[in-house]
């Protein structure tokens, strides 16, 4: 799916997150062995939402000892009886091939009956697997029926990534009011990804005009949340004074938290205050660890940063060979010519060490391209 460079869509990588099911799972109570005795008596009695609970415990090796094969056996029981949850769930083992081979085509038969019986997030996981064409004839037009259906009815992941369509024009006309709308509409029902989207229409002025205090209040809310690029959005907001009071002690606490998560941009940019001391403490060291883990993913100011940190033997021993490896690692090529620094580092070294380093490049470039993610946890159906 095209997209723009800040606004984000509720999928991971070429599969799809599942926003509202991770959220619910956290209603369902831990199941203890005292209970499980009743609860699978209930299932063998033909309950759909006692069956649903027992696929979900061996789906999970919940109490019991994990298999996807019974899990399967249990869910087919309750979506006989109609029940779109089971169904939904189907349809995610059947991607994910548990208890069975993959089969896209099956999982799209199960979202699909599920939809029809109304349960918004099939409809929502068949639009993500119809607009990504993951295992099945991508299908942009019912895509956009399927997100549409799901937004209208409140879906705040659908409307998060209906206004995605929109702002794109990913197999529509690009519509950047219809895109503030339904962004709006995700943002106003707390979804943290339709807020960060929505802030960022009004930090770049798309669709409405430009405001950064408007932009700080949603991305507030996201980062509230745990929305990683929200707290670095934030970050730089407090880094910048837009918006908000320039801060730079807020920013690297904004940053602080998207790092711990993981946000390669939020750990390069953590790495440059400690190495220049503003909003923290001077520390090379720290530094260098941050901007080795923002390096090893792939950011190439980080690998910039890191070269250079090893070329002058700050916060890491001064090596002229890793200087060169994250120097030509940031460039993006194999060869000196294009690269003053690069160049002078090469002057150091030997024939056989600058061959060492491009060898390690090209390693390192192989094993480190990006892998599918997997499809995120079953829907629950808590008891009642």
């Amino acid at each position: 799916m095209k997209q723009s460079r800040w606004c984000r869509i509720c999928v991971q990588s070429t599969f799809f997150f599942l926003h509202a099911a991770l959220a619910a799972q956290t209603n369902i109570a831990p199941l203890t062995a005292h209970e499980w005795p009743k609860l699978l008596r209930r299932a063998q009695q033909g309950n759909a939402k006692a069956q649903i609970r027992v696929a979900l415990a061996f789906s999970s090796g919940e109490t019991v000892k994990q298999d996807f094969v019974e899990a399967r056996r249990w869910f087919l029981k309750a979506a006989e009886m109609g029940d779109p949850v089971a169904e939904h769930n189907l349809g995610i083992m059947a991607f994910r091939g548990l208890g069975a081979e993959p089969s896209p085509i099956e999982a799209m038969k199960w979202f699909e009956k599920a939809g029809a019986a109304g349960y918004l997030q099939a409809k929502f996981t068949a639009a993500i697997i119809y607009e990504t064409g993951d295992g099945i004839p991508q299908n942009l037009g019912r895509a956009l029926d399927l997100y549409r259906q799901a937004a209208e009815e409140g879906f705040s992941p659908a409307q998060n990534n209906l206004g995605i369509i929109y702002e794109s024009g990913s197999g529509v006309a690009r519509d950047v009011e219809a895109a503030m709308k339904w962004f709006t509409k995700s943002a106003e029902q707390g979804c943290a990804i339709g807020e960060f989207n929505l802030g960022s229409m009004y930090w770049h002025g798309i669709g409405v005009p430009q405001d950064d205090a408007e932009a700080a209040k949603w991305f507030r809310l996201a980062a509230a949340q745990g929305d990683q690029k929200a707290q670095l959005g934030l970050g730089e907001m407090y880094r910048l004074g837009r918006g908000v009071p320039k801060d730079e002690r807020v920013a690297a606490q904004w940053f602080r938290k998207a790092a711990d998560q993981g946000d390669v941009a939020a750990e390069s940019r953590l790495g440059i205050l400690y190495l220049t001391g503003l909003g923290v403490a001077h520390d090379d060291f720290v530094a260098a660890a941050w901007l080795s883990r923002a390096a090893e993913q792939g950011d190439r100011d980080a690998q910039a940063n890191l070269a250079y940190l090893y070329e002058m033997g700050l916060g890491v021993p001064l090596d002229v060979r890793n200087a060169y490896l994250w120097r030509l690692l940031s460039l993006g090529t194999t060869t000196p010519e294009k690269d003053e620094r690069l160049r002078r580092l090469a002057n150091q070294l030997s024939k056989a060490d600058i061959a060492e380093a491009e060898h390690r490049v090209s390693g390192w470039r192989l094993s480190h391209k990006p892998h599918p993610a997997e499809i995120s946890d079953l829907s629950p159906d808590p008891m009642q």
